[in-house]
């Protein structure tokens, strides 16, 4: 399950990594929270999102409920970048909607596995 959380990261993260490349990122796509440019800039979530993946060596390593946790937030991140408009993610063919469809599964297939708790984001 570690593996496969891991794997579906990949995709937001290539998403991610290539809209900080086009934007000229002065720290070499590596988020700074003391850098004046981080702060301002209109991305620094995702690419604090971005550097945390990549900072952390393995993944392997990281408990899987914030894999989990770090996948939802790919999948919030895939839709807004993919828009809505044409989209139905239940029959859309695309690539983001796909990985969409996949992910969803992934972590409710890995979250069922989970004690209950009344404070867990189901959305």
């Amino acid at each position: 399950m570690r593996q496969r959380l891991i794997e579906a990261l990949t995709y937001p993260r290539m998403l991610v990594v290539d809209i900080i490349g086009s934007r000229g990122c002065p720290n070499g796509q590596r988020f700074d929270s003391y850098c004046e440019f981080c702060r301002s800039c209109v991305i620094n979530g995702e690419c604090h999102w971005v550097s945390w993946l990549q900072d952390g060596g393995d993944l392997g390593d990281r408990p899987a409920h914030t894999l989990s946790a770090s996948l939802r937030y790919g999948i919030k991140l895939v839709r807004q970048l993919r828009g809505g408009g044409s989209h139905n993610e239940i029959v859309c063919a695309c690539e983001g909607c796909a990985w969409i469809r996949l992910s969803e599964r992934l972590v409710a297939e890995f979250e069922s596995t989970l004690p209950p708790n009344p404070f867990r984001d189901t959305h």
